[in-house]
């Protein structure tokens, strides 16, 4: 597994790590990126709706212009976001998305999608470990998640992850605390 440069001249914007999903396929990791804006969309169109709804809270068909622009062209600083590439043809595929918004010094909400077809292979545990990687060395100490009672793939990501996870069930949402500093894998 690559790893990342030292804190002094790290850059969100320019993460990209090779790693291996559970059954042994390589996979890129990487900081998404403006030009990815058709890859994302793309990436929304192979969600099945419960997946959507999983991760919006909501049933939409598509991104709208405005939040593919929002969820590509990002400061790295309030708002990260990578994604997990898989390469067929010579053309990149994202298979799944990682990000978080900063809600204070210290604090980001995280958020996850990987597409249903590729659900179960370690992907969206591998962005939660490398989207913890890149908030650490930005100063996040702990990741924020309201996540559905029923997603059960989004709760075994968070289980599978190592950290230590404060649990708040209100009206079929697990409001979840995650703290990254005691995450087991480096």
């Amino acid at each position: 597994m690559s790893t990342t440069r030292s804190s002094s001249d790290f850059n969100p914007a320019s993460y990209r790590v090779e790693d291996t999903v559970r059954d042994g396929g390589a996979i890129v990791i990487r900081a998404i990126r403006p030009d990815d804006k058709e890859r994302l969309r793309e990436h929304a169109r192979q969600l099945s709706p419960e997946s959507v709804y999983h991760r919006f809270m909501a049933y939409k068909r598509e991104l709208s212009d405005d939040e593919v622009r929002h969820f590509t062209e990002l400061d790295f600083d309030q708002h990260v976001g990578i994604v997990a590439i898989l390469s067929e043809d010579g053309r990149e595929h994202i298979v799944g998305v990682g990000r978080y918004f900063r809600t204070s010094k210290e604090r980001g909400e995280a958020a996850f999608s990987v597409i249903d077809t590729h659900q179960g292979r370690g992907i969206g545990t591998l962005l939660l470990v490398h989207l913890s990687r890149v908030a650490r060395r930005m100063g996040i100490t702990e990741f924020e998640a309201d996540v559905l009672g029923d997603n059960v793939h989004m709760l075994d990501v968070v289980s599978a992850s190592g950290f230590k996870v404060q649990a708040r069930h209100e009206s079929g949402v697990a409001h979840l605390l995650m703290r990254i500093d005691d995450a087991q894998r480096e």
